[in-house]
């Protein structure tokens, strides 16, 4: 017979609305996936996988066939994997019942973090690190800090969620310290069906790193291998943005920080993020930002 005291309903109604809730939302927590020991067939999934390999030592492989690279991870590794990328994730030997493994994957949607960096260019200082993520990465040495943020995450919901997991993505993209686990050829494979978005990725790394040079649509196409008309429609798929207005945004997010952490006079800041006079760097500020750069640096203080 079921329990169908005020009490029990109550509690049954909380659990259902907990789950439709992470069901919506954008960062998903898990225990990791442990495939059985008959399964070879590498998973290639959508999203973007974070782990935080638990007490047990871990193996992964990544490709298949004459392609595939297998590489061991010992306790406290934090390995990103990127959406399409195959793989599949095995641990040494089985855990303990109750002993807590403590193995951990958060999932996360690069499709819903694409469109964030459209409305929110901060969020850009993410993208190489997603980059990245086609090809795995390994981080070397985190801390203690880093290694509770990922484990805080799991027992937030909402807003303190998304909130902790934007905090530990800003410290996972400013890591220098990792290692890439499939070479080139392996993430082109392994990433869509002609390589395109990987291009895309490879160009706007490039964007990111030279984004105060005089940049055009034909020069970054050319880096991604594509003819022009072709890259600015695969760009602004990609992006949610055009090329010129997503070159813009990164150096007004630039101008930002330059504008809060130091006293540079605005026209040096202009210059230095890449415009080329300080009328068109005020007009596309004021377009980003809804103010000027000088009322800006004025509700730092």
């Amino acid at each position: 017979m079921l329990n169908t005291t005020p009490q029990a309903f109550a509690s049954q109604q909380a659990f259902a609305s907990q789950q439709v809730f992470d069901a919506c939302a954008t960062v998903h927590c898990q225990g990791a996936f442990v495939p059985s020991p008959r399964e070879s067939h590498p998973r290639c999934l959508h999203e973007h996988e974070l782990h935080l390999i638990g007490a047990r030592p871990a193996r992964l492989r990544i490709g298949g066939g004459a392609d595939q690279e297998t590489h061991s991870f010992a306790p406290g590794t934090v390995v990103l994997l990127g959406p399409r990328l195959p793989h599949s994730l095995a641990f040494e030997h089985r855990a303990p019942p109750g002993s807590g493994a403590g193995e951990l994957v958060l999932r996360f949607s690069d499709e819903l973090l694409r469109r964030g960096m459209a409305l929110f260019p901060e969020l850009g200082d993410a993208g190489p690190l997603l980059a990245r993520a086609r090809r795995g990465v390994q981080f070397v040495g985190l801390g203690a800090g880093t290694l509770a943020r990922l484990r805080r995450i799991e027992t937030l919901r909402g807003l303190a969620r998304f909130s902790e997991f934007i905090a530990l993505l800003n410290e996972l993209a400013q890591w220098r310290d990792y290692r890439l686990l499939a070479d080139v050829f392996l993430a082109d494979a392994g990433f869509d069906e002609d390589g395109r978005a990987l291009r895309i990725h490879k160009a706007i790394d490039y964007i990111r790193d030279n984004y105060a040079e005089a940049l055009s649509l034909a020069e970054v196409g050319a880096i991604a291998g594509m003819r022009e008309n072709a890259f600015s429609r695969s760009f602004r798929r990609a992006t949610g943005q055009t090329f010129t207005d997503f070159v813009n945004g990164l150096r007004v997010a630039r101008a930002c920080r330059l504008l809060a952490s130091t006293r540079q006079q605005v026209s040096s800041i202009c210059y230095e993020v890449g415009f080329n006079n300080i009328s068109n760097f005020n007009r596309h500020f004021r377009r980003i930002q809804g103010m000027t750069p000088g009322e800006f640096r004025g509700r730092q203080v």
